[in-house]
């Protein structure tokens, strides 16, 4: 009896190690809203996930239904290329290409967006238009933030203080945006020049890749595990808002 015991246990381990590492399975299913945020290039949830907060290279900030309806939020003379919510307090961190540098928009108001720390690496490098693309919460007041150049993700505090940098070149162009799903511990990264989405782990290990040639220049994500589907933000002449059905 107590082997058996042991055999189920350890089945049971084995199921439950699976399913926590299991790679998610993009459907056939894409549907496309046409979405009135110039340069789309930021992507997450609201702070209770009611709707999606976008970023725009002109300096604009708003809010996207899940039907692709857009209300205003902020614009301000700023190249935000990502953004990122702090589920502890609302704040919203935006990642300001050309600056190279991560702003910070105070909840709830939302009214203004003021520089926090500058990526010191990019400032240095004069990273220009190949820097700053993506910035996403991690946790523990953590995180990473991306860049075109040599695909570059680094872990920075709230305070400036950077923690870590790797490289996902061995398998990236860029990092043209970024989502950190909890649940997998897993991190999402767009490349646009390859029409491709990467699913890593945190270290940067690559455990899976998703083509999507259809999607003209993806610069945003986020994972939606109620909904079942990845949405994408592309920055078109017509920009575009996909929802990709996902088995997870």
């Amino acid at each position: 009896m107590k082997n058996c015991i042991s055999f189920i246990i350890s089945i049971l381990s084995v199921m439950i190690s699976y399913g926590q590492n299991a790679v998610p399975v993009m459907g056939e299913g894409v549907s496309v809203f046409d979405v009135d945020v110039e340069e789309l290039s930021g992507l997450c949830f609201n702070e209770d996930a009611t709707e999606l907060l976008s970023c725009g290279d002109q300096g604009v900030v708003k809010s996207i239904s899940f039907t692709g309806k857009v209300k205003d939020i902020l614009v301000q003379d700023a190249d935000m290329e990502g953004l990122t919510i702090d589920p502890a307090t609302g704040d919203l961190y935006l990642a300001i290409e050309g600056r190279q540098e991560i702003y910070r928009m105070a909840a709830p108001g939302y009214s203004l967006a003021e520089s926090v720390f500058p990526v010191k690496e990019a400032v240095e490098n004069n990273y220009r238009n190949g820097g700053l693309e993506a910035v996403e919460y991690y946790k523990e007041d953590i995180l990473f933030v991306g860049s075109q150049t040599e695909a570059n993700l680094w872990q920075y505090r709230f305070d400036g203080t950077m923690i870590s940098k790797i490289s996902l070149s061995s398998f990236a162009s860029e990092i043209a945006g970024l989502c950190y799903d909890p649940v997998a511990d897993h991190l999402w990264v767009t490349d646009s020049n390859r029409c491709a989405i990467y699913l890593c782990r945190t270290d940067g290990t690559l455990l899976a890749t998703y083509e999507v040639p259809y999607i003209e220049n993806l610069e945003s994500i986020c994972v939606d595990r109620q909904r079942n589907c990845v949405w994408v933000g592309s920055d078109e002449e017509s920009p575009k808002l996909y929802k990709l059905d996902f088995t997870f």
